[in-house]
């Protein structure tokens, strides 16, 4: 029965992921940072170090993502090995040592968040600290609690935009302390005040860091939801700078996130306090069994869950300006270890490196922006005129027009590739696709026969303005535009009207 169940899913993966390995996707970083998002994952140094997988974690990673947060290497059971002892080694490998030096993250073009300062509950304490619980007064307490954040935040100055200051401080049921917070050494010697304190050194030894709570089982409202937003209050009313919340979403199937549901209301309620918010952890679980999702249709639910958490958090963009997984690939995801093997399979890429349909959902959301469809492409530096082709040759330049908008010649079939970009096609030469070449330069743009190259595809990037950027996938960050001499080029992009193109729908049979 094991046999058949296993060469059943061998044969339905056959199937259903044929589409999606073949195709080659942009990368959600491209898809996010053309939309001024960041996407991010939680890493381990050792992995990027020793370029595992021939290579591919770190490729992978530095493809799809534009943040990283150490899974381990930041953590106090790390890096406080002892009073005034620190390992240092692997977060100086990720930023550079001295304020002037760089290291992986920098080297890559990466952001990190810094997680954690103070995990508020014993079993996450350094052992060498719950050891001398005895011989160490309230006093030294406070002092042991500011050596080492001004330490770390200090060391990594201007470097870490944002830090999780506390993490999981509310317990899971309710207790007799304030807010019903965790038990700890910190709250046995300081009371709540530690929570306070913890705020304060961090501000001081680096004001510009925007400082963060992080914590599980928030999502949807509820009991530490609510003690959460307590003691948001309390620290504001106590003056405590507090920037943002960091929100965990591990989640599995049994979850569905819908516009205006609790989850919008309770991402509200951090808004309304005038912190911003974060998505820091984010995994969707499938049930497994014998190391296999026990229903592979299941991952389609879990691609439409990625999609609808993607999309609460644009909805609250700026508010919310990021979203990270818990992992970059399901080869190594914490989850079947920590359910004994019966989930897993959490993350975007399977355990290949290869885009399931949560990856394919998120570059969606991101990506694609205007309806498949004709239009026509007019730039708003020039709205009166309309991009289009001198002949019906697949073969043809393009330039601009006036006068002849409404004719086939200016009209422009934009269609989804499902890999985050679209092709570009003139009405009158459908086989064929804009197509891009030197892009290093000034690109020359013309029409030639559709080959699925490279060089055809095209990102398009909404604008302020109701306009929309285009940019050529082998040189996202660069434009499509009209010269000085009226000539369409592709440039780089300064925001120029001449860069930004209106898009005018229109239908025939």
């Amino acid at each position: 029965m094991r046999t058949l169940s296993l060469i059943f899913f061998v044969v339905f993966c056959l199937v259903h992921w044929s589409n999606v390995q073949t195709l080659d996707p942009i990368g959600l970083k491209v898809s996010a940072e053309l939309r001024g998002f960041r996407l991010g994952a939680a890493i381990l140094v050792n992995y990027l170090r020793n370029q595992i997988d021939q290579g591919q974690y770190n490729s992978h990673l530095i493809q799809n993502y534009q943040l990283i947060v150490p899974g381990a290497e930041l953590k106090p059971q790390h890096i406080w090995i002892g009073r005034h002892n620190y390992n240092f080694v692997d977060s100086d490998w990720l930023l550079g040592a001295a304020p002037e030096s760089t290291g992986w993250v920098q080297e890559n073009n990466m952001h990190l968040r810094g997680h954690t300062l103070i995990w508020a509950y014993d079993m996450r304490l350094p052992k060498w600290l719950l050891a001398e619980e005895s011989i160490i007064s309230p006093n030294d307490a406070k002092n042991l609690l500011s050596d080492y954040i001004h330490a770390v935040v200090g060391r990594y100055k201007g470097k870490i935009q944002w830090w999780d200051v506390i993490n999981e401080l509310i317990s899971d049921y309710p207790n007799t302390r304030p807010f019903h917070i965790r038990d700890s050494l910190w709250y046995r010697k300081l009371g709540i005040d530690f929570v306070k304190y913890a705020y304060q050194f961090a501000h001081e030894a680096d004001p510009d860091a925007l400082l963060y709570y992080n914590d599980y089982g928030i999502e949807a409202g509820g009991f530490k939801a609510n003690q959460s937003l307590s003691v948001i209050d309390w620290l504001q009313s106590q003056g405590v700078p507090i920037h943002g919340f960091g929100m965990q979403w591990h989640k599995n199937l049994t979850e569905a996130v819908t516009p205006g549901d609790a989850h919008y209301q309770n991402a509200q309620q951090f808004i309304n306090r005038n912190i911003s918010f974060m998505i820091t952890e984010l995994d969707v679980a499938i049930p497994m069994k014998d190391d296999q999702p026990i229903d592979p249709q299941e991952f389609d639910k879990q691609g439409a869950l990625y999609r609808s958490v993607l999309e609460l958090a644009l909805h609250f963009y700026p508010q919310c300006p990021a979203l990270l997984t818990w992992g970059v690939t399901d080869r190594y995801s914490w989850i079947p270890a920590a359910t004994n093997d019966t989930e897993g399979d959490a993350l975007p890429l399977d355990k290949n490196y290869q885009p399931k349909p949560a990856y394919l959902q998120m570059q969606e959301v991101l990506a694609r922006v205007v309806d498949d469809g004709f239009y026509r492409l007019s730039p708003v530096s020039q709205s009166d005129s309309c991009l289009g082709v001198n002949s019906n040759s697949s073969s043809s330049t393009v330039q601009l027009f006036t006068g002849i908008c409404n004719d086939s010649h200016a009209q422009w079939n934009v269609t989804w590739q499902n890999d985050g970009t679209y092709r570009v096609s003139p009405k009158v030469a459908i086989n064929s696709a804009l197509s891009v070449s030197n892009t290093t330069t000034t690109g020359y743009v013309f029409v030639s026969s559709w080959t699925e190259d490279a060089t055809q595809e095209w990102v398009i990037t909404p604008q302020d303005n109701n306009a929309y950027r285009f940019g050529p996938r082998t040189a996202w960050e660069r434009v499509l535009a009209v010269d000085e001499t009226s000539h369409i080029v592709v440039t780089n992009y300064t925001m120029d009207p001449s860069q930004q193109w209106l898009l005018t729908r229109s239908f025939f049979l």
